[in-house]
């Protein structure tokens, strides 16, 4: 019998014994308010139906994963298709899509996987392609994950040894060599065994990844849009909601920034500068919200030019710091980064970071986004529309807490400005 035949017999069983129980609870609160209400022969009748439901319920369940597991097996014996186009793979999902809008009971039991096989979840699991379209989309919207360390995992859990760059220790020279010696090497030195050293000081990080969830509805109409348009639906609703989930969690892991300002002129922004490690530098960027960027706009150089710029060769913003040093500069909604605020909720100073923020936060990415749909949960059913409950899979963590510095800032003073008395001598002629 086709498994999902055994499916459906499986959700009547269910019914049944649900039913049942019902009654039997019902009997039961006959009997406590009028004992003699009930016979003894009903109370074993319901008792021995509910008993018989429930065993033919958990057979109709053996019978359905039994067949499944059979089809799963003769699937997997067949030749698998070389080649596949991503047009082909992005009209399966678009039908698997459709069917889950039809059929949303049938994906309860995790009837259409990936390639990245998770057991544990019902429904319909975004494909590895059609993940790379959502993160493609994703960019467009500001996507801080390229900001920090993206680590994608396996499991659930793991645990990771870290070192903070401060901490690190050059190697020990093994031979005996001096570097300004022209000797010829001996290699007696392979024979010795390697000195212990100093030992780094590594620390341990846990991750868990954590379910985070989202319920959007679709029109039923959606069922008889083209394969492109269905996709194109999909993909934004996803990408958006990722992109504000994935950006709320980093920032959520930024240090509290100092309520008083604490930088009010460039070279202020110079010292905060010297207080990361220069090994770091390279990779830092300055971070602020966007009414901390308007106002940095504003900062002008001592030779007039603004110390915000753009290179035309990355379209990259970024802050001149000292005239010889430019970082890069991301900018966050003020809704998700908001200005500090004194006790009375009144502006007091925009927020300021400044650092490697790969070094600062790494994120364990699950990459097992995860849709279930169903046309009676919420609004849907008086909507006429259908439910879809987006499950997204990930874990933040400090990594290097001093990757970065923080601080705060109200007005930025200009450097001032520069100007070259030129005197000019009178000819003794013209006098």
């Amino acid at each position: 019998m086709d498994p999902n035949q055994l499916h459906d017999e499986w959700i009547e069983a269910g019914s049944k014994v649900q039913d049942l129980l019902e009654k039997k609870i019902a009997l039961n609160e006959k009997y406590k308010a009028d004992p003699d209400s009930v016979s003894l022969d009903e109370i074993k009748n319901i008792a021995e139906s509910y008993k018989k439901a429930v065993a033919a319920r958990d057979l109709a369940k053996q019978n359905y994963e039994d067949a499944r597991e059979a089809l799963n097996a003769a699937e997997n014996a067949k030749p698998q298709p070389v080649g596949q186009s991503p047009k082909d793979n992005a009209d399966k999902l678009a039908n698997s899509f459709k069917d889950m809008l039809r059929n949303p009971a049938k994906y309860m039991e995790n009837m259409a996987t990936s390639s990245r096989d998770d057991n544990t979840k019902a429904g319909l699991t975004i494909p590895d392609d059609q993940q790379t379209q959502i993160n493609t989309l994703m960019r467009q919207y500001d996507d801080l994950r390229d900001l920090v360390t993206v680590e994608n995992v396996g499991t659930d859990r793991g645990t990771r040894n870290i070192e903070k760059f401060s901490d690190i220790k050059p190697m020990d020279q093994l031979d005996d060599i001096k570097d300004d010696s022209t000797q010829s090497a001996t290699y007696d030195w392979q024979d010795q065994e390697i000195k212990t050293g100093d030992n780094p000081t590594v620390s341990q990080i846990s991750y868990q990844i954590h379910d985070y969830g989202d319920i959007f509805y679709a029109p039923n109409d959606l069922i008889n849009d083209s394969t492109a348009n269905i996709n194109a639906w999909l993909n934004t609703h996803i990408a958006r909601k990722n992109v504000v989930t994935y950006n709320n969690k980093i920032v959520n892991l930024l240090p509290n920034s100092q309520k008083k300002a604490t930088i009010t002129k460039l070279d202020d922004i110079i010292d905060a500068m010297g207080q990361l490690n220069m090994a770091l530098w390279g990779g830092a960027t300055l971070l602020t919200n966007k009414s901390g960027f308007l106002t940095l706009a504003k900062v002008r150089m001592s030779d007039g030019s603004r110390a915000m710029t753009v290179d035309p060769r990355t379209n990259q913003t970024q802050f001149n710091m000292d005239g010889m040093q430019y970082f890069n500069v991301r900018v966050v909604e003020d809704m998700w980064l908001p200005d500090n605020q004194t006790s009375a909720g009144k502006y007091q100073s925009h927020p300021f970071y400044f650092g490697n923020f790969k070094e600062f936060i790494h994120l364990f990415d699950r990459q097992q986004l995860n849709l279930l749909t169903s046309n009676i949960a919420g609004n849907a059913f008086t909507r006429n529309q259908t439910a879809i409950r987006a499950i997204n899979r990930f874990d933040t963590k400090i990594w290097d807490s001093e990757a970065i510095v923080s601080g705060s800032f109200d007005k930025v003073e200009s450097q001032p400005a520069l100007f070259q008395s030129v005197s000019v001598q009178a000819n003794e002629q013209n006098k």
